[in-house]
């Protein structure tokens, strides 16, 4: 398996991305996805429940974009693996705009503290699974780096917990262990509104 150093990233040619610089400041409740991606990736397919959007109290957040210096294109997110095992000073130097203070975005005209990272896996969208995730701490509104290690636990305990647990038929391509999908070759891209305090997070596999 391959995957991108985030700290000198490559820079392929063929990669190019629709996603502009501006992207992150448009109010809108769906990351701008990248829409080429390197050939071992690919997208997560994850569609909010229907009742998500039939419930919605409010308008939707801005989404939150998570990108690597250096990055071929915006929209190609970091590995999850790398949230995890870096140091808070090497997020820092890793991450575009990792002190932003984006919980306060997310807390949005309700004014929540706490929101809810629902993750709709293919193959296990019927075991409804939800993380919370704390927008603010004692010092402030959590940060792009705090959020985005908040989100890659949230993964790396759903997958613990379905090991061993097969998905069902059409989500066969994207099952875990024995050959299938390890926490490693996960990408975080963004998190997006669906409704209120629910938000999904944008994933690429890297199947390299």
């Amino acid at each position: 398996m391959s995957y991108m150093n985030p700290l000198h990233p490559p820079v392929p040619s063929n990669v190019r991305s629709s996603y502009t610089a501006l992207a992150g400041a448009c109010p809108t409740n769906q990351p701008p996805f990248a829409h080429v991606l390197p050939p071992s990736y690919r997208r997560l397919p994850q569609a909010p429940l229907a009742k998500m959007s039939t419930s919605r109290r409010s308008a939707p957040c801005p989404a939150v974009t998570f990108d690597l210096h250096g990055a071929p294109s915006r929209g190609l997110g970091v590995p999850m693996c790398e949230l995890l095992s870096r140091s808070g000073g090497a997020l820092e130097c890793m991450l575009v705009g990792p002190s932003d203070g984006v919980g306060a975005q997310m807390s949005g005209p309700l004014g929540f503290r706490r929101v809810n990272l629902k993750i709709l896996w293919p193959g296990y969208e019927h075991l409804d699974r939800s993380y919370p995730l704390d927008i603010y701490t004692p010092a402030g509104p959590l940060t792009r780096g705090q959020l985005a290690v908040q989100v890659a636990r949230a993964f790396a305990r759903f997958i613990e917990e379905l090991q061993g647990h097969p998905p069902a038929q059409h989500g066969a391509s994207w099952r875990f262990g024995n050959g299938g999908i390890s926490f490693n070759r996960l990408i975080l891209s963004a998190l997006w509104n669906v409704c209120d305090d629910v938000w999904l997070a944008e994933v690429i596999v890297n199947f390299g």
